[in-house]
């Protein structure tokens, strides 16, 4: 982890997609889902709440700040995934497996 990695929540951030290397950012007030739909990115989601676990996506780097209901911090620590409808982030950039 870079030293800017790890930190306080950051209210603006960028998500890589590693598939295509497309990096976009996310704002402050906006959800990765928000972000993503906005620069016409097709993704899986459904109840926009961190309930239903419809956006899962896994992570590649950086450290997110998960405020879902599906996993406990628990199961957070253990699997690399991030509800993109609600999770933050406390690094500059997310990678996505996307």
């Amino acid at each position: 982890m870079e030293p800017s990695e790890a930190g306080p929540l950051q209210d603006e951030f960028s998500v890589v997609l590693a598939r295509s290397g497309v990096e976009i950012a996310v704002r402050r007030g906006e959800t990765i889902l928000e972000a993503l739909r906005n620069a016409r990115i097709d993704v899986s989601y459904s109840c926009e709440q961190g309930v239903c676990g419809a956006c899962e996506v896994k992570f590649l780097s950086g450290t997110p700040e998960h405020r879902d209901l599906v996993r406990s911090p628990e199961e957070h620590d253990e699997i690399s995934t991030l509800m993109m409808c609600c999770a933050g982030s406390r690094s500059r950039r997310l990678t996505l497996d996307l």
